[in-house]
């Protein structure tokens, strides 16, 4: 029977520590640090804000449309 929990501790430990590795592995290749950075490529940060500008100009474009509709009316 102890030796069935000493198991059953270590299957515990061993699943709490590929837990945090997992986070660890996740986190180090958001922030790029899993791989050499291709300098031909485009930084997350910069790419990431061209995608709200691009968002934002067409949400104003669709607001513009729908201002004009409003005013056929």
């Amino acid at each position: 029977m102890n030796s069935i929990n000493s198991q059953g501790n270590a299957i515990d430990l061993s699943l709490k520590q590929s837990t945090a590795q997992r986070q660890n592995i996740l986190r180090a290749a958001f922030a790029g640090q899993r791989v050499p950075q291709d300098p031909n490529e485009e930084p997350a940060g910069v790419l990431l804000e061209r995608i709200r500008a691009q968002k934002a100009a067409q949400a104003g474009s669709k607001e513009l449309r729908d201002q004009k509709l409003m005013n056929l009316d």
